[in-house]
Formats: structure tokens, sequence, C-alpha cells
């Protein structure tokens, strides 16, 4: 069995310059195929972990402006307090609803109707068009988001209120009174008492 190896595939009767062509061509293949797929995979994973990342630093941002912005509301609320006859020294504790809310913008439903009727001779026509209301989005660098029209802050759940002067009852009813006020929490969701002395 002498079996005669194909004139193509004999690689001595091939001019040099014609093998190191050859050879340059194809390890070049073979370069540009392990570098194409082995990006495409790093750029896929690259973008997935953006794209967590970005939620991941949303929500740390929400819970950091939640944050700063109970912690404005409590000060204020311990100034305003300590600023009554009788309470003296004042320690607040704020508890939110939510995170609160964004509105987003959105295209208006409209209906258009119009008629086909014969009569008097005339031909008049009837067509009933409807869009539904859809969110309106925003591309940006190759970002979609929706356009917030307006953001509302969290809203208030429940107060606790310590101070040197709690035990006063109608301080203490003051404090309830002037805390519903400005939070719109009703009085079962707000606790006065009587801050102990050190």
């Amino acid at each position: 069995m002498n079996k005669e190896i194909p004139e193509f595939l004999k690689f001595n009767k091939i001019s040099r310059d014609k093998k190191e062509k050859l050879i340059i061509a194809f390890l070049s293949g073979v370069f540009l195929i392990l570098v194409s797929t082995p990006v495409n995979k790093i750029t896929n994973k690259t973008k997935n972990e953006k794209n967590a990342g970005d939620a991941v630093s949303k929500q740390d941002e929400k819970k950091d402006i939640n944050n700063a912005y109970l912690t404005n509301m409590e000060n204020k609320l311990e100034q305003t307090i300590g600023g009554m006859d009788g309470a003296g020294r004042v320690l607040v504790m704020i508890t939110l609803k939510d995170d609160g809310e964004k509105i987003l913008d959105k295209n208006r439903p409209y209906e258009s109707q119009s008629e086909t009727d014969k009569a008097d001779g005339r031909d008049y026509s009837r067509e009933t068009i409807k869009s539904d209301q859809e969110t309106v989005l925003v591309d940006r660098e190759g970002d979609t988001s929706p356009i917030v029209v307006k953001e509302q802050y969290p809203g208030v759940e429940g107060v606790v209120v310590l101070c040197e002067g709690g035990n006063d009852k109608a301080l203490s009813l003051k404090i309830k009174e002037a805390v519903g006020a400005l939070f719109s929490v009703p009085s079962h969701k707000i606790v006065v008492g009587k801050l102990r002395s050190d």
C-alpha cells in the first residue's frame, strides 16, 4: 500500500518565499481567531459587569441620598423642638415609608374618530384612531432611560422624640402637633418621651 501524497501537500517542493508567506498567513489566521473570540466574550462580560455595577452604585447612591435627607430632617426637627420652651436637650428618630418616587414623562393617550355616512347623496367616512399611554425614553450615549418629570422625597412613617421635658403633658401635646403638622403623620405614629438624664 504505497499511497502518494497529493501535490499540494508536498511542502518540500514549495519555494522558501511561498513557505514563509503560507506560514505567516496561517499564523495570522490562527491569531485573529484566538484574539477575536475572547475579545467578544470579554466585551460582553465587561458590559454586563458594568450594568450590574451601575445598578448597585445607583442603589448605593439612592441610599446615601435618603440617609442624607433623613439626617437633615432629624437635625432640623431637633432644632425646632429644642427651641420650644421647656424641651431642653432633644433627640429625634424618623423612619421613612419608602425610597421616594420618580414621576416619569408619558405620552398622552388620544383617540380620534371620523364617521362615514351616506346622506343627502353624499358619502361620509368614519375612522377611529387610538393611542395608548407610553413612557418617554431618551437615548444618551447608548444608555436608554426614561425622562423624569418630578421626584418626590420619601414619606415619613413615624417619629420618636426624646427630650428633657418629655414628661410634661402639655409640651408633649405641642410636640405631637408640631410633628404632625410638619410631616403629615398621624398622632398614633408620633411618640414623645423623656430623655434619660446622665
